[in-house]
């Protein structure tokens, strides 16, 4: 694994622009010292194992459209965890691992499971205090079930959590050298026990994800984050949140080369069979989705139909929500495609900053949607 700082530089607006990840091993005035470094091949040593005698299968697409948003999901596991219902969580993890269900849009439960059991305040900004009783919280879990993969994930999850928002979003040179600190002890963190957890008889398909979320985060060389992708399917094919993971490390901005995104995606279409491939190209290829000069350039060299029919094969399937309809509205806009964009954003219940980055944007392309 680098241990470099990793900075690229290219032009975007809004969120983006200069990003830099620095990676930084002495720690000052914490309450804990930080976990020691492992050696990357024993890293990856159990990235191999984790997976080992597990079998892989595609989950078959359900008989009915989910109905649940993944909001919903989320905060129904959030106000568990609050009322210490452990044995209620353990529960719902193991269920949630052996029938791979899926929520409105195609998000598999169990990720909506972990984003319920590591960020403490729904959708607003969590305070100091509430990560700290968010992890006195997560460590009762453990000891009430220290076998338990669950709570430890979602204790690595909660530190990956933390750390970003102590780093923030704004351009590297606006980040203080104590932010950067405290971004590396919360990757160092939550890796030591992704680690501590993968020897448990407990398999769960987020460790792999969080993984990942490690890896973009301390910059690994290309080869070991690929390799940790391919262990991933391994372990879950049809997990596509390891195919979004593994697409935002190849982004330009980040550790990619141009192009390299959409060669990806076109070659996990091949790979997939339908309708599932088509899915997956969708959903690597919305990565692209923001309102800036190179996204836009590279969804022009990107197949439209397969996009759009994995857009509609999702929808089918699992049904529409705010998220995937504000990316395929998008898509559509971009590549000129009025009657689809249509459709699309009937279904957006609102913009989504990310993609569009500015209101007026957002309202530009709509009302030209919307215009006969």
């Amino acid at each position: 694994m680098s241990q470099q700082p990793f900075q690229k530089s290219f032009g975007i607006a809004g969120v983006f622009g200069l990003l830099a990840l620095a990676f930084f091993t002495a720690a000052c005035a914490r309450s804990e010292a930080s976990p020691p470094p492992t050696p990357p091949e024993a890293i990856m040593q159990s990235i191999r194992d984790y997976g080992r005698g597990h079998q892989a299968l595609l989950a078959p697409g359900s008989a009915e459209k989910p109905d649940q948003t993944d909001e919903a999901y989320s905060a129904h596991i959030r106000n568990i965890l609050a009322q210490e219902d452990f044995a209620q969580l353990e529960k719902i993890a193991r269920q949630n691992r052996m029938e791979k269900g899926r929520l409105l849009g195609g998000i598999w439960k169990i990720n909506a499971f972990y984003n319920g059991t590591a960020w403490s305040a729904g959708g607003a900004e969590p305070k100091e205090s509430d990560f700290q009783g968010l992890a006195a919280t997560l460590k009762k879990w453990m000891a009430a079930y220290p076998e338990s993969a669950a709570p430890r994930i979602s204790l690595a999850l909660m530190y990956m959590n933390k750390g970003w928002q102590s780093r923030g979003s704004g351009l590297s040179n606006t980040v203080s050298d104590s932010q950067w600190e405290q971004f590396a002890d919360g990757t160092a963190r939550a890796k030591a026990i992704l680690l501590e957890a993968a020897s448990f008889k407990d398999k769960d398909p987020m460790w792999y994800e969080v993984m990942q979320k490690v890896a973009q985060s301390e910059g690994w060389d290309k080869a070991q984050a690929q390799e940790l992708f391919d262990q991933a399917i391994t372990f879950e094919p049809g997990f596509y949140h390891y195919y979004r993971e593994y697409a935002n490390f190849l982004l330009p901005q980040w550790y990619g080369e141009p192009g390299e995104l959409e060669a990806f995606a076109e070659e996990t279409a091949k790979r997939v069979p339908e309708p599932d491939g088509s899915i997956l190209y969708f959903h690597i290829l919305s990565s692209l989705d923001c309102y800036c000069k190179p996204s836009i350039v590279a969804l022009h060299t990107v197949d439209y139909a397969k996009i759009r029919q994995g857009y509609l094969n999702n929808t089918r399937l699992y049904g529409v929500t705010n998220l995937t309809a504000n990316r395929f509205a998008f898509v559509a806009s971009m590549l000129n495609d009025k009657a689809a964009a249509h459709d699309a954003f009937a279904s957006v219940d609102q913009m989504e900053d990310d993609i569009w980055q500015e209101k007026t944007v957002f309202e530009q392309f709509r009302t030209w949607a919307n215009t006969p």
